[in-house]
């Protein structure tokens, strides 16, 4: 299943833009499977411009955020109409997050999903100070304000599952190893630390790995029966 970039959120202070800033920042959509043995594991492939910028000049040294994950068919409620250019994070709205490096210096690696109460949900904001410009109290710096977009895990917390996370071009890819912990409807948000754009949705139902097959054989037998019907009216 594919959910598309179509949210603001936050304070944005561009009055409209989706992408805060460079092109580096923008992100495309998200892309949700289940795959292995009994789909239990959660694979979600974001599509973003922002794959292998941390760090860097370009992306004015931010780095990646967390992936924020709430069960249950009508988990994502926003505020207001799309593109929700007013909605915040509030307490509570997560249930889980899945945690990578900053800035990583390899291409891939271990992850794990950590209960959110079980530590702190670091938002969105400029030098540490909470307040958007063009008010007093930061740099200047224009972005979205009060996103959740990192996840500061307690001293004791424990990781409930173990997953991965891989960089490719254009791509964040997260493994998660569920057992159907998230079931197959969620919903997800994920943003760079500065939040100069983020993605938010609710994913309705991911075909099983078996699904898909049964699906896959279906389309080859229709196309196998007009294969058979064009061979017929040739000979006729």
């Amino acid at each position: 299943m594919t959910v598309q970039d179509n949210y603001y959120g936050g304070l944005n202070t561009y009055n409209g833009a989706d992408v805060i800033g460079a092109s580096v920042f923008d992100i495309k959509d998200a892309v949700f499977q289940r795959i292995g043995a009994g789909g239990n594991t959660l694979k979600v492939t974001i599509d973003t411009n922002y794959a292998g910028a941390p760090g860097t000049p370009a992306a004015e040294t931010t780095g990646y955020g967390a992936l924020f994950l709430t069960p249950g068919a009508n988990a994502w409620n926003p505020v207001g109409p799309a593109p929700y250019s007013n909605d915040v994070y509030t307490p509570g709205e997560w249930s889980y997050a899945l945690t990578m490096p900053m800035a990583p210096s390899v291409a891939s690696g271990s992850a794990s999903l950590y209960a959110v109460n079980s530590g702190t949900v670091v938002m969105s904001n400029v030098s540490g100070d909470p307040i958007t410009y063009p008010f007093a109290g930061n740099p200047g710096y224009y972005f979205r304000q009060g996103q959740a977009v990192q996840f500061t895990p307690g001293q004791n917390a424990n990781p409930l599952v173990t997953g991965g996370w891989q960089v490719n071009p254009g791509q964040l890819v997260f493994t998660i190893n569920d057992n159907h912990l998230l079931g197959d409807n969620f919903a997800f948000s994920w943003a760079m630390t500065c939040g100069n754009d983020v993605i938010q949705g609710q994913v309705a139902g991911i075909p099983e790995p078996a699904t898909w097959t049964i699906m896959i054989m279906g389309f080859g037998g229709i196309g196998a029966v007009l294969r058979r019907r064009r061979q017929a009216v040739a000979l006729a």
